[in-house]
């Protein structure tokens, strides 16, 4: 009787020779390669749309900024046109102290007419969640009119005068302020700004003509928290990405491994042979 030859025609062969681990070392290294370059892609990706939603965030308060020039400019020629104001009144630079305040505020010829008209249409800007104020803002930094808000009267708390009681002082101390009312161009410019209050965010400005001469800028301060929080969606948003492609790549890797390379033998787990099959003797000690 002929000797029973092993049947490969359903499992086939097992290789495990030198060959044949360092071609199963070729197909990790590739997998691991691709992984390494899916992971590269997607980070630039999300770092690019992250650059497009800030710049689209920036772009918005640009127009704003804009708008808000033109229609208080639109504002100063009506109160000319409609002998609310002269072009003089409406230059007036001769700060009047308002005795008693601290931080110190001012008077001038136009600033009791501007609450009553241009304050509300500074504070239509408000609606939108990321501006923080937006302002009236003359060439040498004095604020005639804050939104309603910040226009609280002075009490006795010096912290809450500086949040909320900033109408009519003037700001020319702050570099970024000056940065802003220096330029003269068609567009807008922008700078970060570090508030009194502690606060930072981004102020943009646009200037203000005004019958050839130059007023001064109409200002749109701009919330970091939004920024922040699209900072953080786009962490989470990568770390998840990275943890797929992570589980993607064990994946794979275990796909190309043979089983005889992941499940232990009997031997090494001290379960007993299947019948039929030789044991092997204990070791005598």
């Amino acid at each position: 009787m002929s000797p029973v030859r092993p049947d490969h025609s359903r499992t086939g062969p097992v290789n495990s020779g030198p060959g044949y681990v360092m071609n199963l070392t070729k197909k990790i290294m590739v997998i691991v390669a691709f992984c390494l370059i899916l992971s590269v892609g997607a980070v630039i990706i999300i770092a690019k749309i992250f650059d497009k939603t800030e710049e689209q965030l920036l772009q918005k308060c640009r127009i704003e900024s804009l708008i808000g020039a033109k229609v208080m400019n639109t504002f100063m020629e009506l109160m000319i046109h409609t002998n609310q104001l002269t072009l003089d009144q409406l230059m007036d630079t001769n700060y009047v102290w308002i005795e008693g305040t601290s931080p110190k505020k001012y008077r001038t010829q136009y600033d009791r007419i501007f609450d009553d008209t241009i304050q509300k249409v500074e504070d239509e800007f408000l609606n939108d969640e990321d501006v923080i104020f937006s302002i009236l803002i003359d060439r040498n930094g004095y604020v005639p009119t804050h939104n309603s808000k910040f226009s609280r009267p002075q009490s006795a708390s010096k912290q809450e005068n500086l949040y909320y009681s900033r109408s009519k002082r003037n700001f020319a101390d702050k570099p970024e302020i000056k940065e802003v009312l220096k330029y003269r161009g068609d567009g807008t410019v922008k700078y970060l700004y570090t508030r009194d209050t502690g606060e930072m965010m981004w102020n943009i400005g646009a200037p203000i003509p005004l019958r050839d001469k130059h007023w001064g800028a109409f200002l749109v301060g701009i919330s970091l928290h939004r920024v922040d929080i699209i900072k953080n969606q786009m962490i989470i948003i990568t770390v998840t990405i990275m943890i797929i492609i992570l589980s993607f790549t064990l994946l794979m890797i275990l796909a190309v491994i043979p089983q005889k390379y992941l499940v232990p033998s009997p031997a090494a787990t001290g379960q007993a042979a299947a019948p039929g099959e030789p044991q092997t003797p204990p070791k005598e000690g």
